[in-house]
């Protein structure tokens, strides 16, 4: 499992666990993770507001430590 964290108004990869601010936990898996990186979805979970923008940053975030 992966922590993202809403830092102010951005959402960054938290692979240390240990940036302030409100978290989630999302999948390693592809599948599970396309799914649960939908805007609505993370922006109600963090309670802020997320931008596809912040969203698609993650994604290639995620892809490049991943290796895919």
């Amino acid at each position: 499992m992966i922590r993202l964290a809403a830092v102010g108004s951005e959402v960054k990869l938290d692979l240390k666990t240990r940036l302030d601010g409100r978290g989630v936990y999302i999948c390693i898996s592809k599948s599970c993770r396309l799914a649960q990186l939908e805007v609505s979805k993370l922006s109600f979970s963090l309670k802020t507001i997320v931008t596809k923008q912040s969203t698609a940053s993650i994604t290639e975030q995620l892809r490049t430590l991943i290796n895919e």
